[in-house]
């Protein structure tokens, strides 16, 4: 049934990854009326300010209309024109924008008219987010001493490698560095540490970039990495020591415990999702190339195959293990409440099996099909984007929710039995089936009451991020004015930050031991279902497989023979036995007549 839901899984994402997002953009023409008499015809989107098509870009330009017909600057149209509409070469896949020293000539010019009004100039157009001019990267200066005549720069009607209007040539593919700002009008973009795509079906959406610290600073995020794989490590190793005990001596886990084993499963799967980050690097496991040539942290796609996988054995895996304890709570009830045998329990096997693989399989399905998928930016972890409360809450919180109360109300009814049994087995003090199966519903219930309390902690920690993120980013998405908030406003706001990784107060920045509590509660459980299976008979079970795979082939493959009982007196053994620690081996003698 497992491998089945897993192939199933497999086969449902390969239908559904699609193709790669790593292409380029290519260069468009210059469609936005004002910067139509531009000295170079082709642009490529998205802008610095974030802008995906041309029609915001004549929204954004419209908002600077009035200072263009003032006519404080003679290269403030060109200046504007190259940030909002940047030139686009084939020698580059990054736009091309203004020098510096052009920015601040129109700076001098224009800021004081400004001024005049109570308006400050533009943090979006401050200029030490400008290359200088004759450095890397490039830059255009429409002065007519160091730049071509607007005659020649249009004699071509396609975009050449050639720099029209610009005082340098091409020579570098690198983005044009840009400083940390503040956006002040809803026509403004994500920032510098931000890119925006237009993936989502509600607003565009500002997404990290790889490799920035927004929330989280770079030694955090490496201490986090250090105790990610050390959980996810001892996880692995005690898990897999639990499965390998029950392939070996499978026998002993007959219901109401075998859920444990099929929960040390999805632990086992689990902690591998927190290793595929430091195998793959974090980039790779975790970053997306937009058309725009910026590589961010994935959000809403399915592109990325790593990111995809780790969605996978973290969501399904997650869910699954949350099945399995509800069942074995629900087994633990039937065994102790209802005097259910193993025999009677087992019968019934099939139907955990499909509950317990194919619902959360079809959740994980619907996920995936929603594109609801995002990467971390602490741990470079996929899971279902903390900013959809839809998402979050619908797919995840709810259902672990509703099948937590479930298995909690087995649990006090099991409780309930277990106090009856204990009372009876004051009477019955040497009943030895009544002390091992005292012994057994004990272990369960501990077992189930220490699943509850790490899932309780992960569910808090979750909620925990979910809120203080959106307060975050409620707080750095400021720039909207009144008149555009409510009535669909917020939705065109949402996203668009103001704030500075740097510039985050400490205060509110989030509790990073928070989310070192959620790695350790996850891998708590698995942990613990080591301590489940250890005991002296499977030190046992270890000791005879140890022993038959380390023997000589010679010595093991040697037959053993057993002495008859020739009498029923008690005599001296009329055989030679030969121990060898792991097996004993009788050499029979035919015994004499008296």
């Amino acid at each position: 049934m497992l491998l089945s839901m897993l192939l199933l899984l497999l086969f449902l994402l390969g239908l559904m990854v699609k193709g790669s997002d790593w292409a380029p953009a290519l260069c468009e023409r210059i469609s936005v009326p004002v910067c139509r008499d531009m000295p170079y015809n082709f642009t490529r989107l998205p802008n610095l300010i974030g802008d995906q098509d041309q029609q915001s870009v004549a929204m954004s330009m419209h908002d600077f209309e009035p200072l263009i017909d003032i006519k404080c600057s003679v290269n403030l149209k060109f200046f504007l024109c190259s940030v909002f509409t940047p030139m686009c070469t084939e020698a580059m896949d990054e736009p091309i924008t203004s020098c510096r020293s052009v920015c601040q000539e129109v700076e001098r010019s224009c800021a004081p008219p400004l001024a005049n009004f109570g308006i400050q100039w533009p943090s979006v157009l401050n200029c030490s987010q400008f290359p200088v001019q004759n450095s890397e990267p490039p830059c255009m200066d429409p002065s007519p001493a160091k730049g071509l005549s607007n005659r020649n720069h249009r004699q071509h009607d396609r975009p050449s490698s050639s720099s029209r209007g610009a005082t340098t040539t091409v020579r570098s593919r690198q983005p044009i560095p840009v400083s940390r700002y503040e956006l002040a009008t809803p026509t403004d973009g994500c920032g510098t540490q931000f890119a925006m795509i237009d993936r989502h079906d509600l607003h565009n959406k500002c997404v990290l970039k790889c490799n920035e610290h927004w929330m989280f600073s770079g030694e955090q995020k490496r201490f986090v990495k250090i105790w990610m794989a050390a959980w996810a490590s001892l996880c692995l190793l005690a898990t897999g020591l639990t499965l390998v005990t029950f392939l070996l001596d499978g026998y002993r886990f007959a219901y109401p415990k075998r859920p444990v084993v099929f929960i040390a499963l999805c632990h086992f799967m689990y902690s591998i999702a927190y290793l595929l980050p430091i195998i793959a690097g974090v980039e790779r496991a975790s970053c997306q190339r937009l058309t725009s040539g910026y590589s961010v942290l994935v959000a809403h796609s399915l592109s990325n195959v790593w990111c995809v996988a780790t969605f996978i054995l973290r969501y399904y895996f997650a869910l699954t293990s949350v099945v399995w304890w509800l069942i074995l709570t629900m087994t633990w009830y039937l065994a102790a409440g209802r005097k259910w045998s193993q025999e009677a329990i087992a019968r019934h096997s099939s139907m955990f099996h499909i509950l317990a693989w194919a619902l959360p399989a079809g959740l994980t399905v619907i996920v995936m099909v929603t594109h609801e998928v995002e990467a971390n930016e602490l741990t470079s972890l996929c899971f279902i984007c903390s900013q959809s409360n839809s998402a979050l809450y619908g797919f995840f919180v709810g259902p672990i929710a509703l099948l937590s109360a479930v298995g909690v109300g087995f649990m006090i009814a099991g409780v309930r039995s277990m106090v009856r049994i204990r009372k009876d087995m004051r009477y019955r003090a040497c009943d030895t089936e009544l002390q091992k199966l005292r012994q057994l519903m004990t272990k369960i219930c501990v077992f189930s009451l220490l699943y509850f309390v790490t899932t309780l902690v992960v569910l808090i920690c979750v909620a925990y991020e979910r809120v203080f993120v959106d307060n975050l980013w409620r707080n750095s998405a400021s720039g909207c004015p009144h008149h555009q908030r409510g009535n669909g406003g917020d939705k065109y706001c949402e996203g668009r930050l103001n704030v500075a990784a740097d510039n985050i107060p400490v205060h509110r920045r989030p509790v990073v031991e928070v989310y070192m509590l959620n790695i350790a509660m996850s891998m708590t459980v698995g942990i613990v279902s080591c301590l489940w299976v250890w005991s002296k008979k499977t030190v046992q079970t270890w000791q005879r497989f140890l022993c038959r795979s380390l023997l000589p082939a010679a010595v093991a493959s040697k037959p053993v023979h057993y002495a008859p009982v020739l009498s029923r007196r008690p005599e001296a053994p009329s055989s030679q036995q030969l121990s060898t620690g792991c097996y004993h081996f009788s050499l029979n003698r035919t015994p004499s007549k008296p």
